[in-house]
């Protein structure tokens, strides 16, 4: 059995680790200074941020909302949503998620001057406490930026499992600025790509110099080369190979009777003829009869063909559809997919850029045929649930990228965006799930600033919240509803014993996210037990052991695997209580909390 008690050797040696960890931290501070001076690259004033004396002087938890949780039932996927600051909420899933998430995806203020981008500046808070504005004529503000961004995407890096990605939402006036950020946190050569995103059907004709129509979404892995590719699953990407065009050898291909289907072509007799399309020449050298979208007749074409006649009888032999597209006989076939994901092919960097001009009597109309849609369709998906919200994301957009990055994961994937806005990513998931019965898991972080959209809302009750809320119950699963908390009377490296006890004594929520595990079953003064449908989680948070007897008794009688966590001065110890128990699982707090706590602040 384990001590419970505290020598005055044990508290002298935690002194003398947070000294050393002091001490270790003001050295990476100097050699951060010293490299920022002699490297190229990105270089700003670092600004410190408000939110700072909160870790500065307080150890931050994540304390659920019952009575905002949603409860489907269903056997679907727990979502969660946290509200607070995305800073804090970082911290606390650097614990319970750390290189768990799939795909992170956010769409960051964009600081233009008029998005509603607020700085918190610790040096002024006697003048602004609340914050202030950033206007774009600011001498600071790219500083501001780049100071709020790093720290979040530092934070947001570990989260990520080895072959995770992230997407990051940016226009002109922060993208030359992120991509530099973000070639120093992800390493450059983790860079997948830049995508252009379509954002509007109709650029604005107020635009001074020019109409703008497309933003950027930039998209780096934690590991590329861990990372298998982003495979598209659009139908448009994947569509029917030609033929025709291969620009050097010219030769004629027989089709067989009763094995090429028609598409444009009317039933009937197509006589002989020459076909010109762009550079190719194709030319029909006998009779054709079409008869119910079937050619009933063996045919032959000759023109400048990527197969040979021997390729296009494999083809056929293996039961592959060929069809002439339209009435200039150019022969198509549409490979029949295994179901090998392999076969699809890698996704393009254009979003939503399918369109074409059409002169409707406006010589700048511009209609597209977008697969991915614009700004005006994502604030029609919000109209649609009573909700606006300034410059939302479509929910298509949304699962393009989550589909291309998880299209190897058999459906199963966790989605955070830790700048939750509206919910689009929520929406999303919920979607993507119905159409193909997966079991993707989103984490929404935000904070419950006020937004003014004609009138004043609240950003994570009164619009994300909701929004979620009511595409549940259209699409199922089931929300809890945890809000960023602070405990303890000392910072992270200064932590003392009460501090901890404390920790201990408040940390059930995040263990319970932790092991996914959120059914709360029972609580009293020395223990909690968590479940869902294939474990428990039991948390046994007192330092003092008079009850635990009791507890590992109530833990045995449990009918599912239990990870067992057990309040403990140390980040590992002996315990054998439970080594005949092959179904438990036994883990320690609150001191693995304090070290990934402790990482973190060195970072600040």
């Amino acid at each position: 059995m384990k001590k419970d008690t505290r020598t005055p050797e044990d508290n002298q040696k935690a002194q003398l680790e947070n000294e050393v960890a002091r001490l270790n931290k003001k050295i990476a501070k100097y050699e951060a200074v010293e490299l920022k001076q002699n490297r190229f690259g990105l270089v700003w004033l670092d600004v410190p941020e408000a939110f700072e004396d909160d870790v500065e002087n307080k150890l931050p938890i994540l304390e659920e909302v019952p009575k905002l949780a949603i409860n489907s039932k269903d056997n679907k996927p727990t979502h969660l949503l946290i509200e607070g600051d995305n800073y804090h909420a970082l911290t606390c899933l650097n614990y319970t998620h750390k290189g768990k998430v799939d795909v992170i995806y956010i769409d960051p203020p964009y600081n233009t001057g008029s998005d509603g981008f607020k700085y918190k500046d610790k040096r002024i808070l006697d003048k602004y406490p609340d914050g202030t504005l950033v206007p774009v004529d600011h001498p600071l503000r790219h500083s501001y930026w780049l100071s709020f961004m790093k720290k979040r995407l530092e934070l947001a890096r570990d989260i990520l499992r080895d072959d995770g990605v992230i997407f990051i939402s940016i226009d002109d006036n922060e993208y030359a600025q992120l991509k530099l950020l973000c070639d120093e946190i992800f390493i450059e050569k983790n860079l997948i790509a830049l995508f252009t995103w379509v954002r509007k059907r109709k650029p604005s004709h107020l635009d001074t110099h020019i109409r703008k129509n497309t933003e950027y979404v930039l998209c780096y892995a934690k590991n590329i080369q861990s990372l298998k590719p982003l495979k598209s699953a659009f139908a448009e990407d994947n569509k029917p190979y030609p033929f025709y065009n291969s620009g050097n050898t010219r030769a004629i291909l027989a089709f067989p009777s009763n094995t090429i289907k028609a598409s444009g072509l009317e039933d009937g007799i197509y006589r002989p003829q020459e076909f010109k399309d762009k550079k190719t020449l194709v030319r029909l050298l006998n009779k054709v009869e079409i008869k119910d979208g079937i050619v009933v007749n063996e045919f032959r074409l000759e023109g400048e063909w990527r197969y040979s006649q021997k390729s296009l009888n494999e083809l056929i032999g293996k039961g592959e559809e060929i069809v002439l597209k339209g009435k200039k006989f150019k022969p198509y076939y549409i490979r029949k997919l295994t179901g090998d994901v392999g076969e699809l092919k890698n996704a393009m960097t254009i979003l939503g850029a399918t369109g074409k001009i059409k002169n409707n009597g406006d010589a700048d109309f511009y209609e597209a045929e977008l697969q991915i849609g614009t700004n005006e369709d994502a604030e029609q998906e919000l109209s649609d649930v009573g909700l606006k919200f300034n410059n939302p994301k479509p929910v298509s957009l949304i699962k393009f990228l989550i589909k291309i990055a998880t299209v190897y994961r058999s459906n199963c994937a966790i989605i955070l965006d830790f700048f939750a806005g509206s919910g689009t990513t929520g929406q999303a998931v919920m979607v993507l799930n119905e159409e193909d019965q997966g079991n993707r898991q989103f984490i929404l972080a935000t904070n419950n600033d006020e937004v003014t959209n004609g009138e004043k809302h609240k950003i994570m009750t009164d619009i994300c919240y909701p929004r979620i809320k009511k595409v549940i119950k259209e699409k199922g699963g089931s929300v809890k509803y945890f809000k960023t908390a602070f405990v303890g009377k000392n910072n992270i490296l200064e932590a003392d014993d009460a501090d901890k006890i404390e920790l201990a004594h408040n940390a059930g929520g995040m263990l319970a996210i932790a092991e996914n595990t959120f059914d709360q079953v029972e609580q009293n003064d020395n223990w909690q037990i968590f479940e869902d449908d294939k474990q428990y989680t039991a948390i046994y948070f007192k330092e003092e052991f008079g009850k635990f007897d009791d507890f590992a008794e109530k833990v045995r009688k449990l009918k599912k695997p239990v990870v067992v966590y057990i309040f403990s001065w140390e980040k590992e110890f002996e315990f054998d209580e439970f080594d005949n128990d092959k179904n438990i699982k036994v883990k320690t707090i609150p001191q693995p909390i304090l070290e990934i706590y402790k990482q973190i602040y060195n970072l600040v």
